[in-house]
């Protein structure tokens, strides 16, 4: 009887040992997936293979251990069978030559038979390339970012061969690292590289190289976001020692503060003041403030910045003055960039005219007045917000200066209460008066009581310029004209002594010397 019971009890803990034992000794494997979790490469070997075996023969290990094996090369493997999944990981001890075998929350040895075969195949190569390539990472204000790691590396297996391999490393962190005026960021090897090459990108095109990351960054001065490429280089030096390159790849959000420039060079009373800011962000505002211009100002875009074409004011003293830009004005986020600049003493010339007291009160006429204020100033109230002109201004006609701009004029010995506003040029009636730049044409009358036949251009971003005492009129209003390009011909219309061409430029309404336009404005 009891021996009876002793072997029902026996096949009963059969039973359960094969009912609770790991599917993986009864169930034929089909198919095992091989992971590198630090580079994500995958490989796919059926389960009957020369490695399928190894692997098989590696995960039936049951010599458990407390071992710690945290900082180990890891590959994670995947069993596909019939009904079911089962996963594993394999740990690499490369120093002391062991492998580790890990389900759930166990961890056993792999059998040292089984571990040199995994450790000498090429599947595996990783674990070199793990263990002996220096370390890298980035330190941005103190904290260590891991970008992706591209490798070409050298080094010694198991049976002391020199094998070479190329790959990436997986960056754990893939936003663009933010750059601004305070931040820090530098790259930091376990060992020195003997050489290292810098290089950042703006949209594929190359912005930037040297051998100091800081370096770089600092080029860096308009806003946006680069990708920037380390590549560090170890060179051999003892047979037994690894060798090769390791590139980091990374994107910083460049952020700097805005930054503004006087573009102008010679800056005299009644020239053309421009001033451009950079580095703006999305949403902020701007206004400009200075003593030397008394009209509003606009800002336009223009390349990637915000740029300012303004007068300066005719009656300005020489001397030094600010321009300030606040930023955000009349919010929390509002600061100010003071740029200094200096306009310079400029003479001006005067001119004594003598005229009919006919024509003397015909030009100070009310009634010429207020048509010149209605009809020729809304002209020019209003411009394109882009550049129309390219490159230099020309002449618009090459003849004799009779009265140059902002001359002090006396008429019949009494002061004009205004200065000049152009230039007068005396050339034969019926001269070509050509476009001094490419525009759209904002008011072409005949007529006018003080211009005459007139008309205005408008060249973009606020700069126009303004023809008066013409013969002929050959342009409409809204045509675009070319640079050159017939717009009449000169005559002696309105308010005027002798054939010639009033030729004025303006910011708007306010008139600016026209020679500084013959130099160029803006690129």
């Amino acid at each position: 009887m009891k021996k009876v019971n002793i072997i029902l009890l026996l096949i009963a803990v059969f039973t359960l040992f094969v009912s609770g034992c790991s599917s993986t000794i009864f169930e034929p494997v089909s198919e095992i997936e091989l992971t590198n979790l630090q580079t994500g490469e995958n490989t796919v070997m059926a389960g009957n293979s020369q490695l399928g075996d190894v692997i098989l023969k590696a995960i039936k290990t049951r010599d458990k251990t407390d071992d710690d094996i945290s900082n180990f090369t890891v590959y994670e493997l995947k069993l596909k069978k019939s009904t079911q999944e089962d996963y594993y990981k394999l740990s690499f001890d490369l120093e002391n030559r062991k492998a580790y075998v890990s389900q759930e929350d166990n961890n056993y040895v792999v059998s040292a038979d089984s571990a040199e075969k995994l450790f000498s195949d090429e599947n595996f190569y990783y674990i070199y390339i793990d263990h002996t390539l220096y370390g890298a990472y980035l330190d941005y204000n103190e904290d260590r970012l891991n970008p992706e790691i591209k490798y070409d590396w050298t080094y010694r297996d198991i049976e002391g061969h020199f094998t070479k391999k190329e790959g990436t490393i997986k960056g754990a962190d893939e936003d663009a690292i933010k750059i601004s005026e305070n931040d820090n960021l530098d790259i930091v090897y376990e060992r020195v590289p003997d050489s290292q090459v810098v290089k950042a990108y703006s949209q594929g095109s190359l912005v930037g190289t040297g051998t100091n990351i800081q370096d770089i960054l600092n080029s860096l001065t308009a806003d946006g976001e680069y990708l920037v490429e380390s590549k560090a280089q170890w060179r051999q030096k003892e047979d037994s020692q690894p060798y090769g390159y390791q590139t980091l790849t990374f994107s910083v959000n460049v952020d700097r503060p805005a930054k503004a420039a006087i573009v102008t060079r010679e800056n005299y009373p009644g020239n053309i003041l421009i001033v451009s800011v950079e580095n703006l962000n999305e949403g902020e505002t701007l206004s400009l403030e200075t003593d030397a211009v008394k009209t509003e100002t606009t800002e336009y875009e223009h390349k990637g910045k915000r740029v300012f074409i303004c007068p300066i004011d005719l009656y300005a003293q020489p001397g030094d003055y600010d321009v300030n830009i606040i930023v955000n004005k009349g919010t929390n986020s509002e600061y100010l960039i003071a740029s200094p600049f200096e306009v310079k003493s400029k003479s001006f010339k005067t001119q004594y005219l003598t005229i009919s007291e006919e024509m003397n009160e015909t030009n100070n006429d009310n009634a010429a007045i207020y048509e010149f204020a209605q009809l020729v100033k809304p002209a020019r109230t209003e411009s394109v917000p882009e550049k129309l002109w390219e490159g230099t201004f020309s002449m618009p006609v090459e003849g004799e200066l009779t009265t140059d701009f902002a001359e002090i004029r006396y008429v019949n010995n009494e002061q004009s209460s205004s200065r000049h506003s152009g230039l007068d040029l005396a050339v034969p009636r019926g001269t070509e008066i050509k476009a001094p730049n490419n525009g759209v044409v904002k008011f072409a009358m005949e007529g006018l009581l003080s211009p005459g036949n007139t008309v205005v251009i408008d060249h973009g971003m606020g700069l126009f310029t303004s023809y008066y005492h013409m013969d002929t009129i050959a342009v409409k209003k809204g045509q675009k004209v070319s640079k050159g390009e017939v717009i009449g011909t000169v005559g002696t219309t309105g308010f005027s002594t002798g054939p010639h061409l009033h030729y004025a430029v303006s910011i708007f309404n306010t008139y600016v010397n026209p020679y500084q336009t013959l130099s160029g404005i803006i690129d």
